[in-house]
């Protein structure tokens, strides 16, 4: 058999007959969007595109795993944490003031974050953005065991924040730039909720682990991520091409008026659901320490890290099924109202430690899971390539600006409102926000992701 390389084609030949004629397609050519061929030869270009893009999907999996311990481990340990800083205050008055001063900062840093290196991604690459906030997110997580301050614990928190907040939006706009063609909203859907996995990790080692510096310990492992993503992860070739013929982005181009309608419905959509979201997942492991036996106490806040994870998993993983099957509006609907109905299950019918409250955790956790897989595909398909990471960022993380301060005046509810449930529960009514939002949302399932 012979092997002919021809300027447009390769010739298999055998016995001196064609046994099959390939055309090679050029390097500028595409099989679809986000599916460019990097090399002369078709077979050897495609391989390499393949195993580039298994590589960043992996990569940016790991990536927002890593977000989820970094967000959920602080909550996990908060009451062996407070009673390391409470000084001469009772630990038990405590952890109201450090959990909301702890949570407020990484909120407000991981949407200020978000805005900040989503802007910087559209402007001189994807990659450079993915290392930079890896690494905030990595180092800031590995540090904050070796603090003994707490102002110092407070503004590492923010720092963790500003990282971790960053890629989520990044992982998504890498991943759905790589991905344009096929089952897009499938891979992000798993992509997202890659997150919650975090938590799931985060209530293994605090199942096996009882001191929380050590816990931050094993989690400083992370730190060969910044590495992987400067080895591996390859600029965006959506964002080169849009790069190389467009003008450089301003925020008054953002909100004028093709894109303002769906800037204020991607903020509304997702963070109406941040605000039930960080509520349930910052201080549901808290409130089930409160009212759990002192002997049971640990391994039920471990547990409800886990099904909180496991639920969102799962959630993720139908996600992008029912968002192609249904559309978006549909099935973020109906991931709103599954929110709403375990909300009040849960924190309004009294339920204590054990498997029904373990099982009710899963399933808000999974209404939970459908709705970021959702929306986390559905926003980047909003906006043109050369916006795509500063309005996503934007989108994604402006409402985390609002939980931010929510969260500080958590402990004055909770004594205002009577208890961790209605505290919880009150914040869970801004999923009725979002539901109605949907009414204006436009549909974009099966559209391409604007050039």
């Amino acid at each position: 058999m012979a092997v002919l390389f021809g300027p447009d084609r390769v010739v298999l030949r055998y016995g001196g007959a064609t046994v099959h004629d390939f055309h090679v397609l050029p390097s500028t050519h595409r099989l679809g969007a986000g599916d460019h061929i990097g090399s002369a030869n078709i077979v050897s270009g495609y391989l390499c595109l393949m195993q580039h893009r298994h590589w960043l999907y992996l990569i940016a999996w790991v990536a927002t795993a890593t977000s989820g311990i970094a967000a959920t481990l602080f909550s996990v340990y908060l009451p062996a944490i407070a009673k390391d800083f409470a000084g001469a205050v009772p630990v038990k008055d405590f952890i109201p003031t450090l959990g909301s001063a702890a949570a407020g900062a990484f909120l407000s840093g991981w949407a200020i974050g978000a805005f900040v290196l989503g802007a910087f991604a559209d402007a001189v690459g994807r990659r450079r953005a993915m290392f930079l906030c890896v690494l905030l997110s990595t180092v800031g997580m590995s540090v904050t065991g070796l603090i003994e301050s707490f102002p110092l614990l407070i503004a590492v928190r923010f720092i963790t924040g500003f990282g971790a907040g960053s890629v989520l939006a990044l992982s998504t706009v890498l991943v759905s730039e790589a991905f344009n063609t096929g089952r897009r909203a499938v891979l992000v859907g798993i992509l997202i909720n890659a997150f919650p996995v975090g938590f799931i990790i985060a209530g293994l080692i605090a199942s096996s682990q009882a001191d929380w510096r050590v816990a931050y310990q094993i989690a400083a492992l992370t730190l060969i991520l910044p590495v992987l993503v400067l080895a591996v992860v390859r600029e965006s070739d959506m964002w080169s091409a849009a790069a190389a013929r467009q003008r450089k982005v301003s925020i008054g181009e953002i909100i004028a008026v093709p894109h303002r309608r769906d800037l204020l419905i991607g903020v509304t959509l997702f963070g109406s659901m941040l605000v039930g979201l960080w509520a349930v997942f910052a201080w549901m492991p808290t409130w089930v320490n409160h009212i759990s036996a002192p002997e049971e106490a640990q391994s039920n806040r471990a547990m409800i890290n886990i099904m909180l994870g496991a639920g969102s998993v799962a959630g993720g993983l139908f996600s992008g099924l029912l968002s192609d099957r249904l559309g978006r509006r549909v099935a973020s609907a109906i991931a709103y109202l599954g929110c709403i109905g375990m909300t009040l299950l849960i924190f309004q019918t009294q339920q204590q430690p054990g498997s029904v409250l373990f099982g009710s955790t899963f399933m808000i956790s999974f209404f939970i899971g459908i709705n970021q897989g959702v929306l986390s595909g559905y926003i980047p398909e909003l906006f043109p390539t050369r916006l795509r990471g500063s309005a996503t960022g934007i989108a994604m993380n402006a409402g985390r600006l609002l939980t931010a301060v929510t969260v500080f005046f958590v402990g004055v509810l909770i004594s205002t409102l009577g208890g961790y449930e209605n505290a919880i529960s009150v914040f869970g009514l801004a999923y009725l926000i979002g539901l109605a939002a949907l009414f204006w949302a436009r549909e974009t399932r099966g559209s391409m992701l604007p050039e």
